[in-house]
């Protein structure tokens, strides 16, 4: 689950549901700097199924009395997150080996960056590096890969990932000094796409309704929304996390993308409407 805490609420916002959000930037992003035909739509579907492991984890919250807040993506502890990091690259293995491939080299980088150690952790680290190593030498025999084929994908599969996770944790309209510190400098690796010019990609809020992307991305406009729940803690207080959440209704933030005044712009609209609680 992504968290923030928003008014006397926890903004709640699926795994799975943020991956998709990143499937559908994956899909626009600039052609000329996708990934070559023959495999792009099992990059697409590895995008978008990056986080396919939370989706049962998901569907009933729980709470980190030491945070005072619900578990998140962030905190959730190590050896159940291993599980479940595990089985959602067995189930994109299972539609695509080298959307597999792609994927356990994302959360290898997460792991890393994270910091965290433990025995588990050292087995999944080996376990995922045994995968790749099988994965390699298959595609070999197949369909051998390019050169910067991968090392390209993952900067993709990063990036969109980090877009969709800024408009989850941020609340539109907020000022730069509320920026999440992730995004401070801009999206880490962007800088590496050619289009860039070596700038890391800057997002800002121009108002509640607008956000402004330099250097642009996308190859054209395109309209994405954002499933979220906004559980007040007063409900958390007397239902308890999981009943609060259930009966919390669900919102559609829509979301529509758009050039800015120059070239190099893009405007992220947003608005919101509620959904019947599923």
């Amino acid at each position: 689950m992504i968290c923030r805490e928003q008014d006397g609420a926890f903004v709640m916002v699926k795994q799975h549901e943020h991956g998709l959000l990143a499937g559908e930037f994956a899909k626009w992003f600039k052609e000329e700097h996708t990934p070559a035909e023959g495999r792009r739509e099992e990059v697409l579907r590895a995008v978008s199924n990056h986080d396919r492991g939370w989706i049962d984890l998901d569907e009933t919250p729980f709470w980190n009395d030491a945070e005072d807040a619900p578990y998140s993506f962030i905190d959730f502890p190590v050896v159940p997150k291993l599980t479940f990091y595990r089985r959602g690259i067995n189930e994109v293995e299972a539609d695509t080996p080298y959307g597999a491939l792609l994927c356990s080299s994302h959360f290898e980088r997460l792991i890393e960056v994270s910091g965290e150690e433990c025995p588990e952790l050292t087995r999944y680290l080996q376990d995922e590096a045994e995968r790749r190593a099988r994965i390699h030498r298959e595609l070999e025999q197949s369909w051998p890969l390019e050169e910067g084929e991968l090392y390209y994908d993952a900067r993709l599969l990063q990036f969109c990932d980090d877009l969709s996770l800024f408009l989850a944790l941020s609340e539109p309209g907020s000022a730069e000094s509320e920026k999440h510190p992730w995004f401070a400098d801009g999206f880490s690796g962007s800088e590496e796409f050619s289009f860039t010019s070596g700038r890391a990609i800057q997002a800002e809020w121009q108002d509640n309704a607008t956000l402004t992307l330099t250097p642009f991305p996308f190859t054209k406009e395109i309209e994405v929304s954002l499933k979220l729940r906004r559980v007040s803690r007063k409900d958390i207080e007397h239902k308890g996390i999981a009943l609060a959440y259930k009966e919390t209704p669900e919102e559609e933030c829509r979301i529509t993308v758009i050039s800015g005044a120059g070239e190099d712009d893009v405007q992220v609209k947003t608005s919101t409407g509620e959904r019947t609680a599923g």
